[in-house]
């Protein structure tokens, strides 16, 4: 049986702040058919800094031209929250569109935002993956707080924590709660890092992650294939992980 790929982090387009090189859809294909990834969930970089309507609505155009190849993930900006509101209803009524991303770094702002509130309860309504940019110990704390709360939905620990000594932190967390699983989408680690992720919180609990088209995916699923996970292991990093949380997605109700 052939290995299913799924990376669950990417993002999509150009960046505002430096070049991100084949950051289009049809390059991201071609990316992926080189690394045998069979789909990606994506939010564009436009929805994460600029323009939160037309990412979001580059996201919904990009998975419904590429249903087999691409998953969305809606992003959700709390600065516009009526906004919002209607932009949800909007995109989860496109069968393609799974999960949720936060990235309040780049929005100015943190979980806690009373904002975030109809989100977190859309997302447990409908047992959503949540996508959050996790890159320091507020953000790692806030979300052992509210994976508490709603319990229905994943949150998924982007970056797992960014650095070692959080990722330690993040790992408790991760351990502490059926609902928190972290990634592999880490930019600045040490020398067996896969093995060392899963060793601290289970080959169950680790998603497989890029941030392409911001980091060359080859290097990613190197670091996978070559680690001393066994092959059980490395399958459900790899795509059974995040397989099982869409799947336990429930369908919109229109």
């Amino acid at each position: 049986m052939k290995r299913r790929i799924i990376d669950c982090h990417c993002h999509l387009g150009s960046y505002f702040n430096f070049y991100v090189p084949g950051h289009s859809p049809e390059d991201m294909i071609r990316s992926m058919d080189n690394t045998e990834v069979e789909m990606a969930c994506i939010s564009p970089h436009m929805s994460l800094t600029s323009d939160i309507v037309g990412g979001n609505a580059f996201m919904l155009e990009t998975v419904q031209n590429h249903p087999d190849r691409f998953i969305g993930f809606f992003t959700y900006n709390p600065h516009f929250p009526d906004l919002m509101k209607t932009e949800l209803d909007k995109a989860f009524k496109i069968k393609g569109v799974k999960g949720i991303k936060i990235h309040q770094g780049t929005h100015g702002t943190n979980l806690m935002n009373p904002s975030y509130r109809y989100l977190y309860d859309f997302a447990n309504r409908y047992h959503l993956p949540i996508l959050i940019h996790t890159w320091d110990l507020q953000t790692i704390n806030e979300i052992s707080v509210l994976s508490g709360e709603y319990t229905n939905a994943t949150f998924i620990m982007g970056h797992f924590g960014a650095v070692p000594s959080n990722m330690i932190k993040a790992a408790d967390v991760i351990k502490s709660r059926k609902n928190v699983v972290g990634d592999t989408t880490v930019s600045m680690m040490y020398e067996g890092n896969i093995e060392w992720l899963v060793s601290m919180v289970g080959a169950d609990k680790v998603l497989y992650g890029t941030d392409m088209p911001f980091i060359d995916p080859r290097v990613c699923l190197g670091r996978v294939l070559a680690s001393a996970l066994s092959d059980s292991e490395r399958e459900r990093l790899l795509g059974q992980n995040i397989i099982r949380i869409l799947e336990g997605v429930k369908d919109y109700e229109i």
